[in-house]
């Protein structure tokens, strides 16, 4: 629950970043910017992320976490391009061996999902 938590607030964070800055700047002007919940110093290691805690999110939330540990587990390895086809069939493969598995690191599952 803690983690699926943390996962929540890096989906929320993430979600903040694609406001364009010109928004960003005229919200700050105006007024301060509402913490959303984000004060938390509370770390988010995506290596403990549990198969159950990525799929029990909402599919929009499943569905962002899923790209950020795939970019993740791509840019440790130090290869910057993919393709959406790729990325597709590594997140509906790792989604389906979850199910079964719900206690295995969903970042180790993905990385058996990932094509070289």
């Amino acid at each position: 629950m803690k983690l699926t938590k943390l996962l929540a607030g890096a989906v929320l964070a993430g979600s903040l970043i694609t406001l364009s800055a010109a928004s960003a700047q005229e919200t700050q002007a105006e007024t301060s910017a509402p913490s959303l919940g984000l004060e938390s110093d509370e770390k988010l290691d995506l290596a403990d992320l549990r198969c159950w805690d990525v799929v029990t999110l909402n599919e929009d939330d499943r569905g962002f976490a899923m790209v950020l540990l795939y970019g993740y587990a791509r840019g440790e390895k130090g290869v910057s391009a993919m393709s959406p086809r790729d990325v597709q069939v590594a997140v509906v493969n790792t989604m389906q061996e979850c199910v079964d598995k719900p206690d295995a690191k969903v970042l180790d599952v993905l990385k058996t999902h990932i094509r070289s």
